[in-house]
């Protein structure tokens, strides 16, 4: 019976609460994977832990760009209502209410929940929402986190009205109108009155469907000064930020800098971003997730962890392995970031880290190592960053052999963005008959047909023979597994006009860290993924400037996520049109 009323309750007061409810729309916000202000005053560099020295902000930043490549001031149209994605609803209900699983399953609390969608809400998507609002409710009030949401006897004196206004504040992103508290407060005035407990269960999971509660609402009607757009309201800028770097909601700092009146300039809003930016435990996951988007690990599409081995060619190769490889370059892109590393310490760095499944693989002894991740140093010549890990390795590889094409496809249209186009129908179940002593002159030979020739002798398949000392799970070897010298050189293409002979993995990396293409494409999906919407050319002009700082040896990976909130978009909104 209990159940039964607090569901019936939370209808009730979401039918209330709701004015904007036929609103509960999909665009994603700041911090979103799709994959913001900027007053007049400070100037100079994001400063940041491990920056070097050697940042700078984004002047005027935010383009309504007429193409690729032109930069047009002003502020891209933005939805005003997005609605949380669903890791960030997982972390906004963790750092709520300490909640990192529900259920009998414990699955986290966005596991039951559609996946990310844009649009209008469905009437079933609805409904799962306050199904397991229901359920994180019942848990908390029910365990060990009861004290995170209510710290009374809800039975006492003003008690709960207390915590209306405390956890709305929190919830809410901003204080609560005295109508949104007298509304909440409507839920335990019922005939026959709920018992206490229950009707504080009941306006917890009714805070879980509230608009304000999955929105990221920025409903400022202020004109900004400039006369760009309308000027987002104090808590509408924390919103941002905490979305941005955290994907999750303000901490106390935050929130009594917003009620201070401590986000109206670039130098106050930059104050923020530096604070929160150095808290790695926060900030180091959204860090790892952009690059995971960026190198097209998200991607469900693409060839990550998925590719099995042989086990009996690849006994290194294990059960666990690829969640080995996965940790691995989460930590690897962190430390980039907290160390002060910059774009190219992406392709360049050999700091790895290091456990029992992958050890071998790096020709070290896993004897000497456990199943916790241990920081090293590899061979800077054989291991200059990221895509000499087995993670990408393994990945773009067959069962038993390398595979050049795989992984010289990923290199030309991810990191290069040299796009030859889609395979010719049926190119995936191809064979060639024939001795070949190494598996690069068997893709020679495969791919010399003359219809293959155009995309694969002059684009693909260089870059991936560069990569032919790595074998199926990534370990260097010298000796093709069919008993030919490996031949790793190859003349690779870079961008239009720019061919160059490459006789060693680390100066392909070296080149790739210095083409300006690689590093546009990486500042272009860097703005889409902080401010949530798909790569376009309305932010040129940011992008341009966030590439033009890129290619300066002092400039670090939390320089550039600083320089996003200095941009005019992050703290004016125009809106969209319908």
């Amino acid at each position: 019976m209990k159940e039964k009323r607090i569901l019936v309750a939370v209808g009730a007061v979401a039918a209330v609460l709701a004015a904007c409810s036929s609103n509960v729309d999909g665009g994603a916000g700041p911090g979103a994977q799709p994959g913001g202000g900027n007053s007049p005053g400070a100037a100079g560099g994001s400063t940041v832990p491990g920056a070097g020295g050697g940042g700078s902000s984004v002047p005027g930043a935010g383009g309504t760009g007429a193409g690729a490549g032109t930069c047009v001031p002003g502020v891209p149209p933005t939805s005003q209502i997005p609605r949380m994605l669903n890791r960030q609803y997982d972390l906004v209900v963790k750092d709520l209410l300490g909640v990192t699983a529900v259920g009998a399953n414990a699955q986290p609390p966005s596991g039951s929940l559609y996946a990310d969608f844009t649009g209008a809400m469905s009437p079933d998507a609805w409904r799962i929402y306050q199904d397991v609002g229901n359920q994180i409710a019942h848990d908390v009030m029910t365990g060990p986190n009861k004290t995170k949401f209510i710290t009374c006897d809800p039975a006492a004196t003003d008690c709960l009205k207390n915590t209306i206004t405390a956890f709305g504040r929190k919830a809410f992103r901003r204080p609560l109108t005295d109508d949104e508290v007298a509304r909440f407060m409507k839920l335990g005035q019922t005939t026959p009155p709920g018992a206490p407990a229950d009707v504080a269960e009941t306006t917890l999971a009714a805070f879980l469907v509230s608009p304000s509660f999955l929105l990221i609402p920025e409903l400022s009607q202020t004109a900004d000064p400039s006369g760009m757009g309308v000027q987002l309201s104090k808590y509408e800028i924390a919103s941002r930020l905490s979305f941005l770097l955290w994907g999750s909601v303000p901490d106390d700092a935050l929130n009594a800098a917003a009620d201070g009146d401590m986000l109206q300039t670039k130098a106050q809003i930059l104050a923020q971003a530096t604070r929160m930016i150095a808290m790695r435990d926060k900030t180091g996951p959204l860090i790892s997730s952009f690059h995971r988007d960026w190198a097209q690990m998200n991607n469900a599409n693409a060839h990550w962890y998925k590719a099995p081995k042989d086990a009996t060619k690849y006994p290194m190769f294990t059960a666990t392995s690829y969640n080995s490889f996965s940790a691995e370059l989460d930590n690897f892109f962190q430390e980039i970031a907290y160390s002060g590393g910059s774009f190219k310490d992406l392709f360049l760095s050999n700091v790895a880290f290091v456990n029992q499944d992958n050890a071998a693989i790096y020709g070290l002894d896993p004897s000497g190592y456990t199943a916790d991740l241990k920081k090293v140093t590899l061979d800077a010549d054989q291991r200059p960053g990221f895509l000499t890990r087995a993670g990408f390795l393994a990945s773009y590889a067959h069962s038993t052999t390398t595979s050049p094409i795989l992984r010289g496809a990923f290199m030309s249209i991810n990191i290069l963005g040299v796009n030859p186009g889609p395979p010719l129908d049926g190119a995936a179940q191809q064979t060639v008959d024939g001795v070949f002593m190494t598996q690069r002159a068997y893709v020679d030979a495969l791919t010399s047909k003359a219809e293959c020739k155009g995309c694969h002798i002059a684009i693909i398949n260089p870059e991936g023979y560069v990569f032919e000392n790595y074998d199926a799970v990534g370990k260097w070897q010298t000796v093709d597994p069919l008993g030919g010298a490996i031949d790793a050189t190859a003349s690779v293409t870079f961008s239009t006009g720019n061919t160059k002979q490459i006789t060693s993995v680390k100066q392909m990396m070296t080149e790739i860290a210095n083409t300006p293409n690689t590093k546009q494409m990486y500042a272009t999906q860097f703005v889409a993924y902080g401010f949530g919407r798909p790569a376009n050319a309305n932010d040129q002009c940011i992008v341009d400037q966030l590439n033009t700082n890129l290619a300066k040896s002092d400039y670090t990976v939390l320089n550039l996520l600083a320089d996003l909130t200095q941009a005019d978009s992050f703290r004016v909104r125009v809106q969209a049109t319908p």
